[in-house]
C-alpha cells in the first residue's frame, strides 16, 4: 500500500469515526464541562489531534476509548492553561494594587514635603499673610474674597501674597544651593 493510499484510508477512517462518535463525545463532554461551547471546541480539537497524529489508527480496537483519552488530555491542558492564566491575572491585580498604594504613598509623601517646605518658607511671615497665602493657593478664594473675609484692603492681600511667594522662591533657591553643596 502506498503512502497516498494509506493517507486516504486514514482520512476515510477519521471521517467515519467523526460521523459515528462526534455526538457521543459531545454529550459526554457536556456532562462534565460547565460551558457547552467549550465541549464543542474540545470535540473539534480532539478530531484535529487525531488528524495530526502520525500513528496509524487503522488498527484501533476501541475508537471511543482512544477519542476519550485525547479529550481528557485536552481537558487537562485546558485546566492547566486556565489555572496559569488565573494565577497570572491575580498576580497582576495584586501588583497593580501595590503600585497604586505606592503611588498614593508617594503622593502623600510629596504633600508632606510641600507642607514642610511651606512651613519653613513662611515661618517668618505674619500669621495673616500665611492665612492669605493658604486661602488663595489651597482653598481657592479670590484675592477680593480674602480681603473681605479678613477685613483688609485688596492691596494689602496682594502684598502678602507677593511676600509669601518671594519667601517661597528664596527658600527653594537656598535649599537647592544646600543640596548642590552636599
Amino acid at each position: 500500500m502506498t503512502s497516498s493510499t494509506s493517507s486516504k484510508a486514514q482520512q476515510h477512517l477519521i471521517s467515519e469515526m467523526y460521523l459515528q462518535h462526534h455526538d457521543w463525545l459531545l454529550q459526554w463532554l457536556r456532562h462534565r464541562i460547565k460551558h457547552p461551547l467549550n465541549a464543542a471546541d474540545i470535540v473539534q480539537d480532539t478530531f484535529l489531534r487525531l488528524l495530526q497524529a502520525q500513528q496509524k489508527i487503522t488498527a484501533l480496537q476501541e475508537p471511543r476509548a482512544y477519542l476519550l483519552n485525547i479529550a481528557k488530555h485536552l481537558l487537562i491542558d485546558q485546566h492547566r492553561r486556565y489555572t496559569i492564566e488565573k494565577n497570572y491575572m491575580e498576580a497582576l491585580c495584586e501588583q497593580l494594587q501595590l503600585d497604586e498604594q505606592d503611588s498614593q504613598q508617594s503622593r502623600f509623601e510629596d504633600v508632606i514635603q510641600i507642607l514642610d517646605f511651606l512651613t519653613v518658607a513662611l515661618s517668618t511671615t505674619h500669621s495673616t499673610a500665611r492665612q492669605s497665602f493658604l486661602m488663595y493657593y489651597f482653598e481657592g478664594y479670590t484675592q477680593t474674597e480674602i480681603a473681605e473675609n479678613l477685613q483688609l484692603s485688596l492691596r494689602t492681600i496682594q502684598g502678602y501674597l507677593a511676600d509669601c511667594l518671594s519667601l517661597c522662591y528664596e527658600t527653594r533657591h537656598r535649599l537647592n544651593a544646600e543640596l548642590n553643596d552636599e
